[in-house]
């Protein structure tokens, strides 16, 4: 999930134009501040960031469904807004499966331990010897 942290934030660097006057701080700590502290929580092994990854990859992916459909209803869109809308999406919805398979696979450990099995009936004849 790190690497596709990494992935999305190489994406929002082609994707975001240029600053202009106005600091952006919200759009920028959401495509470049959450992954950053997102990868250092999964780097720790923290077990919850695996579903606050989910959750940003579905705000994520919900945002270049968006952006998708904005850029093919216009007649002036670029091919090149779509192709990085359509990667990040794809980067999103793997980071969906993949949290979401490590935040619910328990794993082993946390397994209830197995019931002994019921000891086998005797043999007849075997038991003990009644009056």
């Amino acid at each position: 999930m790190a690497l596709l942290l990494a992935i999305l934030i190489a994406l929002a660097v082609f994707a975001t134009p240029g600053s202009g006057a106005g600091g952006h701080l919200i759009r920028y700590g959401f495509l470049y501040g959450l992954p950053l502290i997102l990868m250092g929580l999964l780097l720790a092994q923290v077990r919850w960031a695996l579903m606050a990854g989910v959750m940003y990859g579905t705000v994520g992916l919900a945002l270049d469904i968006s952006t998708a459909v904005q850029d093919l209803t216009k007649t002036d869109a670029g091919v090149e807004a779509l192709l990085i809308s359509g990667a990040s999406g794809l980067m999103n919805f793997l980071l969906i499966v993949l949290g979401g398979r490590g935040f619910l696979d328990v794993g082993p450990a946390a397994r209830p331990p197995e019931s002994p099995r019921p000891n086998p009936l005797s043999p007849p004849g075997a038991g003990p010897a009644g009056p």
